[in-house]
């Protein structure tokens, strides 16, 4: 029998693992973070984001740490950068070695699961879910002709562009009804008031903008992402700090009181999450094409991007509060030569912090 003692003991331990957040980490493929409500995107047709994004603490400068699907994708489970932890393009594995978010929490008594359904059959206690929305091989167009291309689109492509656009946005709201049934499955649970949702997108992608199709390039459509999280005892609010994937892990991780892993790369920002003074990046690092002649890396200070390449040679320079189309390359322009150090100087030193140095052959 057991005694008082023994009784409230075991009750303090089961309202201990009720106050465990659950954590639902949900990843949309190749979704700008141009293309969202509190981007001010008004051609977008995303109902369930909108509303999120009402309800959860916003970060419109948010960026991929390599702007492919897969690099991003392992940044966001590892908190780490492509160059750390290996996989530095579309097809790389990643390292048994490397430890990620879900390997943690399912250590830390986590149920772990990646698909909305799994919630009818999970195992009691906190838990993981770890979604992807993927964009339908057939979807609705969205109509073409009410959409407005960017001004970085070259002129007299403004007709094949306004199409693909028709198509993305189109695949947008396909993958915002995935989000809202994935929300409404947390409420019909009664899960909301005690999980801490993250929306995100594995990468943007340029369609049309600088005359380029795809992702893996520096300009804001493909590297800029859409970030929210909502807590449950957080403000919504608009963050102005430059974040990164790679801050997700150290920040759910604290927000779920579990120690920060050895290697960790990213910012923890719960402390802003929830109105606290806490950690602010001032700073948002960016690689990619890894391997390849055209490999790049980024760094956005303020306002200002500055790109370097392979060898560590200026090619970009951008204010993106007076240029945010990017159009205006100031990496040779002798009046900004001191800020064009400066920049250059901070983006050294954050390779160096992230011990990013080693020649690859």
């Amino acid at each position: 029998m057991l005694t008082p003692a023994a009784l409230l003991a075991a009750e303090f331990r089961l309202k201990a693992a009720e106050a465990r957040l659950n954590v639902v980490l949900i990843v949309a493929r190749g979704w700008r973070g141009l293309a969202t409500p509190w981007a001010g995107e008004a051609d977008l047709k995303a109902p369930n984001l909108e509303q999120f994004g009402k309800n959860a603490v916003v970060f419109p400068r948010a960026y991929a740490c390599d702007p492919q699907a897969d690099p991003g994708r392992a940044g966001i489970l590892t908190g780490r950068y492509p160059h750390a932890n290996g996989v530095t393009g579309d097809g790389a594995p990643l390292r048994t070695e490397e430890v990620t978010l879900d390997a943690i929490l399912k250590v830390a008594g986590y149920a772990v699961g990646d698909r909305v359904e799994w919630l009818d059959s999970k195992p009691g206690g906190p838990f993981f879910l770890n979604l992807t929305l993927e964009p339908p091989r057939v979807s609705q167009p969205a109509d073409a002709s009410n959409l407005h291309v960017r001004d970085n689109v070259p002129a007299g492509a403004d007709a094949s562009v306004r199409e693909e656009l028709a198509r993305r946005y189109g695949a947008y709201a396909a993958m915002d009804e995935q989000l809202g049934a994935a929300l409404a499955a947390l409420d019909r649970k009664k899960l909301a008031q005690n999980t801490v949702v993250v929306f995100t997108a594995d990468r943007g992608e340029q369609i049309g903008s600088h005359g380029l199709e795809g992702d893996g390039v520096w300009f804001e459509e493909s590297v800029r992402v859409p970030l929210a999280i909502r807590h449950p005892r957080a403000q919504p609010f608009a963050s102005d700090v430059v974040a990164s994937h790679v801050d997700i892990v150290p920040t759910l991780l604290a927000l779920c009181g579990e120690p920060a892993f050895e290697g960790l790369q990213g910012h923890d920002l719960s402390a802003l999450l929830l109105g606290q003074k806490g950690d602010r990046p001032e700073s948002v690092f960016a690689e990619g094409q890894l391997g390849e002649k055209d490999e790049w890396r980024m760094l956005v200070q303020g306002a200002d991007k500055i790109v370097v390449d392979v060898n560590g040679d200026v090619t970009h320079l951008y204010n993106l509060a007076d240029d945010a189309f990017e159009l205006t390359n100031l990496a040779h322009e002798p009046s900004v030569k001191l800020k064009r150090d400066q920049l250059l100087a901070g983006l050294r030193a954050t390779r160096q912090r992230l011990l990013d140095f080693r020649r690859r052959s």
